[in-house]
């Protein structure tokens, strides 16, 4: 078998095959094992490839794209050997004005890279910062605009990010670079350029003074408000003139080229993008390099607030050119100033809570005011009026919930602006106008002819079925004001009203009925499945984090989940099974709920226990024959009831008391303790004077059959007079004596059908004498 040196020697070597077998061994083919002999070979060849491609001028850029290729897995002794020889080959590429667009790309890459893998070796470090730096600068300043690339800004952030302490002493010409960008309309240069601007200011931080009058402001804080300077700047240019907005004091901005304004559109229009890339300078500065970051928030809020104060309503209101100029381009100037918004709470987080009024406000107004467009107005497309700048509210509104949970405070405005949110939920449907006419002093031959055409679209009644917009169209805006919905009940579902679930749940369940029993509706959700998957999600959350005095729609939840699993969306599919197990572990728990009091019946409880306290402590001698406090006594008014009802409710007492005797013989058999029979007038007498008791025995055992007897009957009495009155009747009585013998005859202590019957009545006596 032959080598694969052999292999490799077979290709010729200026051929474009040997380059792309060459690569793709670099890239593609990276696992196949060699020998170690062969693997030294391979990559001497290589080497020697690369080098023989740079030193010539019209195969440097096939050398290039050896290198950059090469690179990932080129050693630090290669490099030590060939790293400054391959810079000087690539910058020899950048500072050719004449260069192919890719020719520069590729030179810059590979420049950059070598710049990151040399910082590592100290020898290599040390003769770059000296020698090359600054070279690449003066390469990268005398590019004309024209032939500015990412790539260029790729090589200058590398610079300014492994080389700060160099770059800090041509920052001068740095910044210059940089600012041109401000008026770019490539989106990739205008990243590229906020990119570079926030790492120049974090080189700069060493050696700069703050303004004498403004001394509390570091380098990082001081550049955001020169951004934010030139934005009131360019408010007070486009809209002082036609509202009143707030005055602000711009004491310094950003030196930035004048706009002409010879052609109206085009100062405008060159206005407009300049305020856009502000914005993502800003938005560059906000976010933050690593972990180092700083804001005042007051000068970033002050912006907002007035940038997002004027609304198309305050323009439309003047017919002239420039405002209706100023009217198209209002949209594009919101969204930027909520991509601001959107960094800055993704820089800070928790540390804005203080600020989250003012914040919650702004997002609040804005869905508000697009909310009340006419519904009589639409667009070139067809979707919804301002739907970008509703987007770009719902994703910071998501984001700040994401970042503060419950913490965030949108409970504030949650019931203001869930009819805003529910209004991009809800599908249109059709709506038919009906017009009504009179059927007065009508022949029979008109209202024939006028009743058949009331169910038509008759001219002559004026009914027509009103066009309805594509709902499809707003699918996006729907699936982002569901995942808004979503962390609203996810973040501050603690906080939130009961109103505000039953409002989504009356939605989010019928439309999905509506769905999975087929419906014949066109809508989002049938046509979407994104929309459909975040519906579901909605009701997840709704079932996982409910309102703690509103039941959630678990029934309906499992239908639909149900339903769901036969969805022909996987993914849906995958969220009903989720939800399903999710809901199977809240209906059916592993272990059994906790049945808390609540509050009131607990405030209750301290009471009573605050009562018994103070009771304890002044009848102490009595409280070991005291029912327990559980046991609610009946309490019998002898003067209410007649005389045979007393005889009939003497009778069932006495045969109770002489079945309680004979419990008590019977417990006392049990355990050996019964000297000798228990009389029963010494029974009488223990339970009429507890207090006159000696034997703490016997005492035991009586509090014991007490206890026996109020389970058993469950009622006692609480009086003593009323018992010694029952007594002496109980003795005047015969029919109650012969009882008694009948039941001194038994000497089973279990009760016969007719104790049990009596006992029975007993219990309902007291319902009939009260």
């Amino acid at each position: 078998m032959a080598s694969f040196t052999e292999l490799l020697n077979s290709f010729e070597q200026n051929t474009k095959q040997y380059n792309v077998f060459l690569q793709d061994l670099l890239t593609l083919d990276d696992d196949i094992p060699f020998k170690t002999e062969e693997v030294n070979a391979v990559t001497d060849t290589i080497i020697s490839t690369i080098n023989s491609r740079l030193n010539q001028a019209n195969t440097r850029y096939n050398g290039l794209l050896l290198l950059d290729a090469y690179l990932s897995i080129c050693s630090k002794d290669t490099l030590l050997k060939y790293a400054i020889l391959w810079i000087t080959k690539a910058t020899q590429v950048v500072e050719n004005i004449h260069s192919d667009p890719q020719h520069l790309t590729i030179a810059c890459k590979v420049i950059g890279n070598l710049i990151i893998r040399c910082k590592a070796i100290p020898e290599l470090q040390k003769q770059i910062s000296m020698q090359h730096v600054k070279q690449l600068l003066s390469v990268l300043d005398s590019l004309e605009s024209a032939t500015n690339y990412g790539a260029t800004y790729y090589l200058l952030a590398t610079l300014l990010y492994h080389y700060p302490e160099v770059c800090e002493r041509y920052q001068a010409l740095i910044k210059k670079m940089i600012l041109l960008q401000v008026d770019a309309s490539q989106v990739n240069l205008v990243e590229a350029g906020a990119k570079c601007f926030a790492l120049l200011a974090r080189a700069t931080e060493r050696t700069f003074k703050p303004p004498p009058t403004k001394l509390f402001y570091i380098c990082w804080t001081y550049n955001q408000v020169l951004i934010c300077n030139s934005l009131h700047d360019i408010m007070d240019s486009l809209f002082s003139n036609l509202l009143e907005i707030e005055s602000v004091d711009v004491w310094d901005k950003l030196e930035l080229p004048s706009i002409s304004e010879e052609n109206i559109t085009e100062y405008y229009s060159k206005q407009k993008q300049r305020f856009l890339n502000l914005c993502s300078y800003l938005s560059a500065m906000l976010r933050g390099c690593e972990e180092k970051n700083s804001v005042l928030p007051d000068d970033i809020l002050r912006m907002l607030c007035r940038g997002l104060a004027i609304r198309p309503i305050n323009l439309k209101r003047q017919n002239s050119f420039k405002e209706q100029i100023l009217y198209f381009m209002l949209p594009k100037l919101h969204i930027s100033l909520f991509n601001v918004l959107s960094a800055l709470i993704d820089g800070f987080k928790q540390e804005l809570i203080p600020f989250g009024s003012t914040i919650l406000q702004l997002l609040n107004q804005t869905l508000q005011w697009t909310k009340n467009a006419l519904e009589d107005q639409v667009t070139i497309s067809t979707s919804k009026p301002f739907k970008n700048i509703r987007l770009s509210v719902y994703k910071c509104l998501s984001q700040w919930l994401l970042c503060n949970n419950s913490l965030s405070g949108v409970e504030t405005i949650a019931e203001e602006c869930l009819p805003c949110v529910l209004k991009d939920i809800i599908p249109e449907r059709d709506r038919v106008l009906l017009t009504v006419q009179t059927t007065r002093n009508l022949s029979k031959k008109a209202l024939k002819r006028f009743r058949e055409g009331q169910y038509e679209n008759s001219s002559a009644i004026n009914n027509t079925v009103a066009v309805t917009k594509n709902p499809c169209l707003d699918a996006d805006l729907c699936e982002e004001a569901l995942i808004t919905l979503q962390n609203i009940l996810s973040s501050s579902s603690i906080y939130l009203k009961q109103t505000f679930y039953k409002s989504i749940q009356n939605v989010a369940i019928p439309l999905l009925y509506e769905y999975y029993l087929g419906s014949s509706v066109q809508n989002c959700y049938k046509e979407v499945p994104h929309c459909r998957l975040q519906l579901l999600r909605v009701l997840r959350n709704l079932q996982l984090n409910p309102h703690a005095s509103f039941a959630p729609s678990t029934q309906y939840a499992v239908q639909i989940f149900e339903m769901a699993l036969c969805d022909a969306d996987l993914h849906i599919v995958q969220e009903a099974q989720c939800a399903l197990s999710e809901l199977e572990k809240i209906i059916h728990p592993a272990a059994p709920t906790l049945c808390l009091p609540r509050i009131e019946d607990m405030s209750y409880e301290l009471d009573d226990v605050s009562i018994n306290e103070t009771d304890g402590k002044e009848s102490a001698p009595q409280e070991e024959f005291l029912p327990p406090s559980n046991k609610r006594p009946k309490i019998v008014d002898v003067v209410t009831l007649t005389s045979e009802k007393k005889v009939h409710f003497d009778l069932k007492v006495k045969v109770i008391d002489e079945i309680a005797e004979k419990s008590i013989k019977l417990n006392l058999s049990k355990s050996g303790e019964s000297k000798s029979t228990v009389n029963e007038e010494e029974i009488i007498a223990k339970n009429d004077e507890p207090e006159l008791h000696d034997n703490p025995q016997e005492d035991q055992v009586l509090d014991e059959t007490e206890d026996e007897q109020l389970e058993k009957i469950d009622t006692t009495s609480t009086e003593l007079d009323v018992q010694k009155h029952l007594e002496e009747d109980h003795r005047d009585n015969l029919q109650h004596d012969n009882n008694l013998e009948i039941c001194k005859e038994k000497e089973d202590v279990v009760m016969d059908d007719d104790e049990e019957k009596m006992l029975l009545l007993f219990h309902d006596e007291p319902k009939d004498s009260n």
